[in-house]
C-alpha cells in the first residue's frame, strides 16, 4: 500500500516559513464574506497565517521567508468537503448504476470492495488534486462487523499519510438494516424469503449500542487532535438508530464539548414518509423531541426537510451538509437550501463520493450549488439567486464550521492554519478573454474548475505543487487498484446481492403504500405541468 503514515502532526517538527503570493488572494471582509485583494500575500510560520498583507509588504518584511506561488494565481482557501463516505473509485466504476436510493442502496450493499486504506488513499488523492484540503469521512459500517475497528484505523491512517485535513465520523445502525421498520416488513414476504431475512435483523440493538461507543472512545483516544485529524459522532441513518442510541450519542458529545453529530436524515420521500408513519411527526421533530437540535447537530442531505422543520433547526442552532450531484444521481430531488440559508441556517458542500463528472471535482459541486438552487419562483426581482460569495462561502468556511474546525481552517486569515490552493487564472481569464466588468468572484465561480489547482498547501505544508502531488506515489497506487479490481469480477456476493433483487417487488409495495397517502408540496417552482 502507499503512503506511509506522516508525523507532521502536533509534536512534529518546525515548518519552514513561507510566503504565499498570489495575483489575488481570497480574504475575509468585515462582515466574513469573501472578497479578493490584489498582489497579496499570507505569511504562514509552523503551519500557521501570521500576517495577511500586500506582498511587497511582506517580502520586504520576511526576505529570509520562501515564497510559493508565481503571482499570476488565485490564493484561496481549499475547499471542504463535509460529507462523504471515502468510497475512492466511485460505484460507476465498480459497475454499479444509480437509481432511486432505497434501490440502490442493493448495489451499494453488494458492490466490489476494495481495502479501506486503498479507498482512503484514493479518495484524498481525488480531492488533494481538485483543490480539497479537507474531508469529512463518515464510515459506513456494519455494527456486527468485528473489524469495525481494525479497518476504521487504517482507514485514518492512510488518510494522514496524504497529509489532508480529516475529519472522521465511524457510522453505524442499530435497527432497519434490510428496510425501514424492517420487522414489519419482514412480515409481508412470503416464507422462504421471511427466513433469509431474518438474518438481516438484529437481535440485540444495545448491544450494538455498547459496541459503537467502545469503537468511537478508541478512535477519540487515539486519533482526535493529532495529525490533522478529528474524530465524532456520525451515526448513519436518524432512522436506523433506535432512540437509546442518539440518546446515548448526544450525552456523551456534549460531555466532550459538544463536538459535532453527524447523521443522514430525510434524504428520500421514503425517509419523510416512514416517520410520519412510525413516530407521526417529522424526523426533525423527533430528534428535537430527544434533545438532539442543537448547535453540534450536523443533517447529512435534509432534502424533505419541512418549513417548519426548518424553523426548528434555525432556533436550534443545527447545520446541514447538502449534496446537489448526489441528490439528482440517486433521484432524491432538491433540496431547499434557499429557505434554508434564509434561516440564518448554516448549509455546507458535501460530495459524498457522487461528484456530477465521477470526478470529486468541489469546483464543480459548488457550481451545481449556484446553478441549482435559484428556482425560488416566477416573479421577476423577487426570486434572488445565491450570490457568489454565499456559494464560496458554502464550500469553504460553512463546511470547517459543520465539522467543529472554525478555529483552524475554512478562511484565510491570521491564526488559523494554512489550508490554502494556488489555482491557475490562464484558461480562466484568457480563453479567450473575460471582462473585469463582472465581479472576479463571480467568474471564479462560474469557471474555475479543479484542473486549474496547480498547488495545495495543508497546515503549512506542500501536498500539492505543479499539479503533481508529493505525498502519494500515485501510480503505483493506481497500478494496485487495477490489480485489485481486474482479481474481483462483477461482484463481491452474487448470492446476497441475488436474494437483495428479489426483495425489491416487496420492498417497492412496502413503501409505495406510505407515499400514495402523503402529499408533497415542493419549496421551489420548477415547471408547471398546466
Amino acid at each position: 500500500m502507499n503512503g506511509a503514515e506522516r508525523t507532521n502532526g502536533n509534536n512534529a517538527e518546525p515548518k519552514p516559513a513561507m510566503i504565499l503570493h498570489g495575483r489575488y488572494v481570497m480574504v475575509p471582509d468585515e462582515a466574513g464574506q469573501p472578497k479578493l485583494e490584489p498582489d497579496y500575500g499570507l505569511y504562514v510560520k509552523d503551519g500557521i497565517i501570521e500576517e495577511s498583507a500586500p506582498y511587497a509588504a511582506l517580502r520586504s518584511k520576511y526576505p529570509e521567508a520562501a515564497v510559493v506561488g508565481n503571482g499570476r494565481q488565485l490564493l484561496m482557501p481549499g475547499l471542504i468537503d463535509a460529507h462523504s463516505h471515502g468510497e475512492g473509485i466511485s460505484c460507476v466504476q465498480r459497475g454499479i448504476t444509480y437509481d432511486f436510493l432505497e434501490n440502490a442502496l442493493t448495489d451499494f450493499d453488494t458492490a466490489i470492495c476494495f481495502p479501506p486504506a486503498i479507498c482512503s488513499l484514493m479518495t484524498a488523492v481525488k480531492h488533494i488534486r481538485n483543490g480539497g484540503t479537507s474531508i469529512h469521512h463518515n464510515n459506513w459500517s456494519n455494527l456486527t462487523d468485528e473489524g469495525q475497528l481494525a479497518d476504521s484505523r487504517s482507514i485514518i491512517r492512510a488518510y494522514r499519510s496524504t497529509g489532508i485535513r480529516l475529519a472522521f465520523s465511524p457510522g453505524g445502525r442499530n435497527k432497519n438494516i434490510l428496510a425501514y421498520d424492517d420487522e414489519a416488513f419482514c412480515r409481508t414476504l412470503p416464507p422462504d424469503l421471511q427466513e433469509k431475512a431474518k438474518a438481516y435483523l438484529i437481535d440485540d440493538p444495545e448491544e450494538m449500542v455498547d459496541r459503537y461507543m467502545e469503537v468511537f472512545e478508541q478512535l477519540y483516544a487515539e486519533f482526535d487532535g493529532q495529525d490533522k485529524t478529528s474524530v465524532f459522532f456520525g451515526p448513519s441513518w436518524a432512522h436506523g438508530s433506535t432512540d437509546s442510541f442518539l440518546c446515548r450519542v448526544k450525552e456523551r458529545a456534549d460531555e466532550l464539548g459538544k463536538i459535532p453529530i453527524h447523521i443522514h436524515c430525510l434524504q428520500s420521500p421514503v425517509q419523510k414518509v416512514y416517520a410520519l408513519q412510525c413516530r407521526g411527526m417529522s424526523w426533525v421533530e423527533y430528534l428535537d423531541k430527544l434533545g438532539l437540535v442543537d448547535s453540534n447537530l450536523v443533517l447529512g442531505h435534509g432534502v424533505y426537510l419541512t418549513a417548519n422543520d426548518l424553523d426548528i433547526l434555525a432556533a436550534g442552532g443545527a447545520g446541514v451538509t447538502s449534496h446537489p450531484s448526489c441528490n439528482l444521481i440517486v433521484r432524491n430531488g432538491i433540496a431547499p437550501v434557499m429557505p434554508m440559508l434564509n434561516r440564518g441556517i448554516c448549509v455546507a458542500l458535501g460530495l459524498d463520493d457522487k461528484g456530477i463528472n465521477d470526478d470529486e471535482d468541489p469546483f464543480m459541486e459548488m457550481r451545481m450549488f449556484y446553478f441549482l438552487h435559484r428556482q425560488q419562483g416566477y416573479l421577476l426581482g423577487q426570486a434572488p439567486e445565491l450570490s457568489p460569495e454565499t456559494a464560496l462561502s458554502i464550500a469553504t468556511k460553512n463546511g470547517a464550521k459543520v465539522l467543529g474546525l472554525a478555529d483552524r481552517t475554512g478562511t484565510l486569515e491570521p491564526g488559523k492554519q494554512a489550508d490554502c490552493i494556488l489555482v491557475d487564472l490562464e484558461e480562466i481569464l484568457e480563453d479567450p478573454w473575460v471582462t473585469d466588468a463582472v465581479s472576479m468572484l463571480r467568474v471564479i465561480v462560474h469557471r474555475a474548475l479543479g484542473r486549474h489547482v496547480d498547488t495545495v498547501v495543508i497546515g503549512g505544508e506542500i501536498v500539492m505543487q505543479g499539479r503533481r502531488i508529493l505525498t502519494v506515489d500515485e501510480e503505483s497506487l493506481y497500478q494496485e487498484i487495477r490489480a485489485i479490481g481486474a482479481a474481483k469480477g462483477a461482484c463481491d456476493m452474487p448470492e446476497e446481492r441475488a436474494f437483495l433483487y428479489q426483495l425489491r417487488p416487496y420492498l417497492h409495495s412496502w413503501y409505495n403504500s406510505w407515499l400514495e397517502q402523503t402529499p408533497f408540496e415542493p419549496f421551489y417552482t420548477m415547471n408547471s405541468r398546466i
